[in-house]
């Protein structure tokens, strides 16, 4: 075997051709017999990338190898009909052999392309073949399995990791006996073959030995397997012994390297917003940095031991933006007011202490744009003294992530004060909340906007008083969790590593968070630091780009914080045994 196909077999290319001129004569006939019609009802060998592990780990072995012998039966029918097409023969008995043999063929090509070919995807993806769908179905099996196939899977150290587990007797014997009974299946359907004809004699002869030689395969992988299982650690996965803590203490080797990172990078000027083409074809050409400041001040509070004094540092910011007009260009007047400026301002506020005083007159142009249902937009263009802009009106106004972000700003300055204010925007919010998501988010993604309506329904559980939404919040904080924990990927992530760290970060706020689920996001975020402790930069916002363009902004240091904020997060959790951080 190798990987997609049989040994010493042409390319695809070259079999397609070699198939059309064989078939082109009986291209008539086959029509004729639906031949053509019924492969195509047949699933082919096309096996998920990196899927959404969901419904797949810890279902029934039986279910999951079930499920792994209907894909690639396409292949393996119109291979064995072949033949008796071209004789004229019945197809019934070739079309059973070949769904009968479809499972052996393609576990056996799942063991090729893991023991044997260096450039198959399966680990660098990884790929859910029939192979690791059947270990995936075992209760037992499939949470080492996941394990090990998180993070990063193309180095050399990896892949031994993955061989030894793979090669232990759990998964050998799981292999065994559903290839046994695959092999035997197929035995079974080529011995009842007809052999009335010398080329349905020549057919069944041709099933058995091809069945012979999987099954040689078969046992030269156990062979190897067995052999490999020497060289390693024994007979079963060894179960993680009480106080085995290495893959957190690797989460924490990464969370002080990224605040290393962080520190000594302040102030981020690589993250600040430098406007050298002007915003949108302006003269001016201003540079936003106290928003990007303020939220990676925000995220190193909330992970604590940052090494130097953060809440100092946020008071110095606090101290810089004047009283007035918050805008997150500072003095460049085209772009108005807003309510995500105010929002991580007002949480910097409520954290330290600093600049009340000055936060009042933010507030004050906030309240002059209230609507009247209670409303806050996004853009403040009136002010108490009159208009903050002579510019145009900005898209974006009713954005329900930015609306979140102020919702945790009130929250957390002063929940009492603002209570008829929270509530009517806690009512647009939970109106914007939908199956697939909450909608109406222009600025931030969905896995962004989904971790703020978590983060405002933590602030609102403990802050709000009576609280009379909170049947409804916590009916949409339960279905965005069950959305997001039920996302993760067979690489341990939920997408790119921002999205990954949202994830976490709001599976740590869950009632009871699955540690492996935990353990193998970690593991993926860990694996995708840089050696110097951040994160690539990765699309954040939306912004203004150069020649009237529109695009995100982002920063290595801005996702570097955000990624920090959700491994520690869930390496807390994972630490305090799954109870809830305060």
């Amino acid at each position: 075997m190798a990987a997609g196909g049989v040994e010493g077999a042409p390319d695809a290319l070259a079999r397609g051709a070699l198939a059309a001129r064989l078939l082109a004569r009986h291209a008539g006939e086959a029509r004729a017999g639906r031949w053509l019609v019924d492969l195509a009802g047949l699933a082919e060998a096309s096996w998920p990338r990196n899927p959404v592990v969901a419904g797949v780990a810890g279902a029934a072995p039986d279910a999951a190898a079930g499920r792994a012998g209907a894909a690639g039966s396409r292949e393996a029918v119109a291979l064995w009909t072949a033949p008796a097409l071209v004789a004229g023969d019945d197809l019934a008995p070739a079309r059973r052999f070949g769904e009968a043999v479809a499972e052996p063929l393609w576990l056996l090509d799942g063991l090729a392309r893991l023991w044997l070919d260096p450039a198959a995807p399966d680990l660098a993806a990884p790929t859910l073949t029939p192979l690791f769908a059947l270990w995936l179905g075992g209760a037992d099996l499939a949470p080492p399995l996941l394990r090990a196939l998180a993070g990063e899977r193309a180095s050399p150290v990896r892949r031994r990791e993955i061989h030894g587990l793979a090669a232990t007797r759990p998964y050998r014997a799981a292999l065994a006996a559903r290839a046994g009974g695959a092999l035997a299946a197929a035995r079974e359907a080529a011995a009842g073959a007809p052999r009335s004809r010398s080329t349905e004699r020549g057919l069944a002869e041709a099933q058995l030995e091809f069945v012979d030689a999987l099954g040689d395969r078969f046992r030269f992988f156990e062979g190897l397997m067995a052999f490999r299982d020497l060289l390693g650690a024994g007979a079963a996965p060894a179960p993680r012994p009480q106080g085995d803590r290495a893959p957190r203490e690797d989460a924490g080797a990464d969370l002080e390297a990224a605040v290393a990172f962080l520190a000594d990078a302040a102030p981020w000027p690589e993250s600040w917003e430098v406007q050298r083409f002007g915003v949108l074809g302006s003269r001016e050409r201003p540079v936003g940095h106290w928003f990007v400041r303020a939220t990676i001040l925000k995220a190193l509070l909330e992970i604590g031991d940052a090494g130097r004094d953060v809440r100092a540092d946020a008071a110095a910011l606090l101290d810089e933006i004047p009283a007035g007009e918050l805008r997150y260009f500072g003095a460049f007047r085209d772009l108005p007011p807003d309510a995500d400026d105010l929002a991580i301002m007002l949480q910097l506020v409520a954290e330290t202490g600093a600049a009340r005083d000055r936060a009042e007159t933010w507030i004050d142009v906030m309240l002059a744009n209230v609507g009247e249902d209670g409303a806050v937009p996004t853009w403040f263009y009136r002010g108490p003294s009159g208009p903050t802009t002579p510019g145009a009106a900005w898209a974006g106004d009713d954005c329900t992530a930015v609306r979140l972000n102020l919702l945790a700003g009130l929250l957390a300055f002063d929940a009492e004060r603002f209570a008829r204010l929270i509530d009517d925007n806690a009512r647009r919010v939970l109106g914007a909340a939908a199956e697939g998501g909450i909608e109406g988010a222009c600025f931030y993604d969905a896995a962004y906007t989904d971790l703020a309506f978590l983060r405002f329904a933590r602030l609102y559980r403990e802050r709000a008083g009576e609280a009379p939404r909170a049947a409804d919040v916590a009916a949409v904080e339960a279905a965005i969790l069950s959305r997001m924990l039920g996302a993760q990927r067979l690489d341990g992530g939920f997408g790119t590593p921002l999205s990954t760290a949202a994830c976490l970060e709001g599976a740590a706020m869950a009632a009871s968070p699955d540690p492996l689920l935990l353990e193998r996001g970690l593991r993926y975020l860990g694996e995708r630091q840089l050696v110097d402790g951040s994160w690539p930069a990765e699309p954040l916002y939306r912004a203004p780009m150069k020649r009237g363009r529109e695009g995100h902004h982002q920063g290595r240091a801005l996702t570097t914080a955000l990624c920090a904020r959700g491994l520690a997060a869930a390496w807390s959790r994972l630490e305090r045994g799954g109870e809830r951080r305060a």
